[in-house]
């Protein structure tokens, strides 16, 4: 089985999206791969949540740790097979690894993810943008009502 933590500071991230990197594990908890977060990487005000999806399919990954996730990356992750368990940033990464193996925490409903207050979701930006500035690469013509469309 191989295990993908969201890690920053060489720790597990308090919040999956904004996590730096994840790293890879296999059933003997050694590390086998290191790979930054290419939400981060992308373009765009919220960057592309598949492409981490994507990664874990590249490196044939089975379970995802997490701390803190929100509704719809654990959507994500739960329809595109993956199994998510929720990890606890006090303990050390032998620990979690453990956890995780015996699913001591599984996250298995999106409902379990973290919903964001109104206002702050993606796709429908609550943040400001002056006229002729861009939101995720786009220009005015995709802003409305003072939003961003979500088309990108």
């Amino acid at each position: 089985m191989i295990y993908a933590i969201a890690m920053t500071n060489n720790k597990l991230s308090h919040q999956f999206s904004k996590s730096e990197a994840f790293n890879f594990y296999n059933d003997q908890q050694e590390l086998i791969a290191v790979h930054k977060n290419p939400s981060i990487e992308s373009s765009g005000c919220c960057g592309s949540k598949q492409s981490i999806v994507e990664l874990f399919k590249k490196m044939n990954c089975d379970s995802i740790i997490v701390r803190k996730i929100g509704e719809k990356n654990l959507t994500r992750l739960l329809n595109a097979g993956f199994k998510v368990e929720q990890g606890n940033t006090r303990h050390s990464l032998e620990q979690i690894l453990t956890d995780a193996a015996l699913q001591k925490n599984p996250l298995t409903e999106p409902e379990q993810g973290v919903v964001k207050a109104d206002g702050a979701k993606c796709g429908g930006h609550a943040h400001e943008h002056n006229h002729g500035e861009k939101c995720g690469g786009h220009a005015d013509e995709h802003k409305h009502q003072g939003k961003c469309c979500g088309k990108h």
